[in-house]
Formats: C-alpha cells, sequence, structure tokens
C-alpha cells in the first residue's frame, strides 16, 4: 500500500476542518489458491474475494473475510450479497458498497486493526490517535465488533481523559465504566466544575450531580448511623486529622473497656446534630464530621464515655478540645454507591454492551 500526499506545501489546516484520512493508493493483489486434498481427486479454483467499499468520496478495496469474522452486521450483509447468483455491489470500483453516514478517517482506522501491517505486529501495539481509536470505537459499537470494541476502550483509557470526557464518550458508545468513572471523578472535584462544563452533559445530569454534591456539603447533619470507634476520632487541626486515641481507654461512667478499634462500643445520641467542615482536600471525604463529645453514647451504660476536656495530639502536638472532634471516616455514603443509584437505569443499559 503506498501512501501519497496531495497537500500543497505550507497549506494550513482550516480549523474545523472535517478529518481526512491522508490519500490512500491501495496496490491490488489478486490471489488464485489451488487446493488439492488425497481425499478429493479434482481440483478447486479459489479467487480470493475482494470487496470494494466507498466511505465519503474514498474508495477501499477490502478482502471481506475479517470483517465477517469479526461483526454479525457484515456477516449478514454479505450473506444477502452472495445469495444471488452473481454479485454486483462491491465488485469493483463502478460498483462499490456504499457506507452511509461514516467518516472515512474511522473506516481507515478500523481497516488498520483489521489488516495490520508486520510493523503493527513487531511492536505489538497499533500507533493511532485519539481521535482515530474513538472512531474505532464508534465503528466497532454500531457493527457489533465485540473484540475490537474492547480493544479499542483499553486503549482509550490509557490516555488521559478528563471526567467530562468519559461522560461524553460513554453515552456516545454505551461504556460504563467510563460512565460511573467520569461521574465520580466529577462529584470528588475541589471545586466542582463550573456550571457550563457540567451543562455540557446536559441539564438533567447537571441536576443530579449537583444534588447529590449538595447531600454531602449541608453544613448540619443527623449523624445517626454513622460508625464511630475510638480510633476514627481525630485531631481538629485540619492540615493534621490524625488519630487522637491511640490505645484503649474505660468509659467514665462504667468503667467498661473501650478498645481503639471496636464499632459496637459507642454510639451517637438520638435527636443530635453535627457539623460537617470542608477539610479542604479534594475527594469523596472532604466534608468531615465535627461534633460535640457529649454527643456520644456507651453502648453499655448510654452515658457520655469520654471525659469533656482538651486532648493533645501525639503527631502534631495542638490540644482538640472534646467539643470540637473530628470524625476521620467519610460522613456520607460514597460517591460511587450514589453514583450506582441516581444512574443506575442509565448504567445498566450500558452495561449490556460489554456482555
Amino acid at each position: 500500500m503506498n501512501t501519497s500526499d496531495d497537500s500543497t506545501p505550507g497549506e494550513a489546516s482550516t480549523p474545523g476542518a472535517q478529518r481526512r484520512p491522508q490519500p490512500v493508493q491501495w496496490d491490488l493483489v489478486f490471489f488464485k489458491v489451488r487446493c488439492s486434498t488425497l481425499q478429493q481427486a479434482d481440483e478447486r479454483d479459489i479467487d480470493q474475494d475482494l470487496i470494494v467499499s466507498q466511505v465519503e468520496e474514498i474508495t477501499f478495496p477490502v478482502s471481506p473475510h475479517r470483517l465477517i469474522e469479526n461483526s454479525e452486521v457484515f456477516a449478514g450483509m454479505f450473506h444477502l450479497l452472495t445469495s444471488e447468483n452473481q454479485r454486483v455491489e462491491g465488485r469493483d470500483k463502478a460498483h462499490p458498497i456504499m457506507l452511509e453516514g461514516y467518516q472515512a478517517c474511522d473506516f481507515n482506522a478500523l481497516l488498520r486493526i483489521l489488516y495490520p501491517t508486520p510493523l503493527d505486529l513487531i511492536s505489538g501495539a497499533f500507533k493511532l490517535e485519539r481521535e482515530e481509536w474513538v472512531g474505532v470505537l464508534d465503528l466497532s459499537t454500531r457493527w457489533q465488533m465485540k473484540e475490537i470494541r474492547e480493544y479499542a476502550i483499553k486503549n482509550l483509557s490509557k490516555l488521559s481523559l478528563s471526567s467530562v470526557e468519559k461522560v461524553a464518550l460513554a453515552r456516545a458508545h454505551k461504556v460504563s465504566k467510563w460512565l460511573k468513572e467520569g461521574l465520580t471523578e466529577i462529584l470528588a472535584e475541589s471545586p466542582i466544575p463550573p456550571l457550563d462544563e457540567l451543562e455540557k452533559l446536559g441539564l438533567k445530569t447537571a441536576c443530579r450531580l449537583l444534588w447529590i454534591w449538595n447531600q454531602r456539603v449541608s453544613t448540619n447533619a443527623s449523624p445517626q448511623g454513622l460508625q464511630v470507634t475510638l480510633g476514627s476520632i481525630g485531631c481538629y487541626n485540619a492540615n493534621c486529622q490524625a488519630a487522637l486515641f491511640v490505645n484503649s481507654m474505660n468509659c467514665r461512667a462504667c468503667g467498661r473497656q473501650i478498645a481503639v478499634d471496636d464499632p459496637e462500643a459507642m454510639y451517637f445520641s438520638s435527636n443530635c446534630s453535627v457539623t460537617i467542615q470542608d477539610s479542604g482536600t479534594p475527594g469523596p471525604g472532604r466534608g468531615t464530621l465535627i461534633f460535640n463529645s457529649t454527643l456520644l453514647r456507651c453502648r453499655y451504660c448510654t452515658n457520655v464515655p469520654i471525659s469533656p476536656q482538651n486532648y493533645p495530639c501525639t503527631s502534631c502536638g495542638q490540644n482538640t478540645s472534646y467539643s470540637t472532634f473530628r470524625l476521620l471516616c467519610p460522613a456520607n455514603p460514597s460517591t460511587n454507591l450514589s453514583v450506582d443509584e441516581v444512574f443506575k437505569e442509565e448504567i445498566t443499559s450500558y452495561e449490556s454492551w460489554d456482555q
């Protein structure tokens, strides 16, 4: 296959111009294979079929076997074409198979995957640009090429895709993995993306994301149902946030021992509220609970288990008041769980494409 460039030297490409593959002149080589076996006395002449497809203004002579092997759509198409005694469509340049609604660059990139060069095989990698991989993903999805689709997703995942790009690509090509990753990353960004960026995802998605985010940054919240241990009580200093208690202690009321990692020893009293403070650290756990230790109750005697006093931090040395304890675990359910719940129907519909 010889490649030539018809562009004029020094000619600059116009911004927004439609992508075109470099002009390609395919060298056509026709093979005739003579087969004979000991079990079969007669000889058969087999001509390797070549079909001609046209995408936009560019004609691609292609041997169809890889298309048939990898795509149910093409397998059905060629079955119809060869059902007649004499096939005309796709037989030569004068009668190409017209592929309407596709881009030549995308088809050209797909052919590079289906018909790799010796250099591609030796290097073990296909040197495709980002947009070419997107084109391969688009065509492999539309033409039901499962293995090619998975390969395109794998290679695009290695590239640096923004959270908004992941969501956009996920919806365009039905990729559940990117949808969950993109939405989760958007919610974890600090600060959250500007409104014009969220609007690119659609008004409904922007509203849902803002709703989820709003649940995480409320200034007051109910701590009922949250798990608290001695080891999860941290220093108030936002730059430290180390655990205040590294050893077990006894309940100040009943004397029962409270282990550092015992989730059953203490709980928050009913009808109380705590403050969620922005820790300034990006991520789903950036909102942390600030609470008064008098809200805690011992599981055994139901009294306040921790003495109301200042506690020195063994890490930074600063004192933390009993009224400004910090809960080191996330204040709300994880972002992934919320994304799975709110966008469950859409995620499920995309997962069917990967089966």
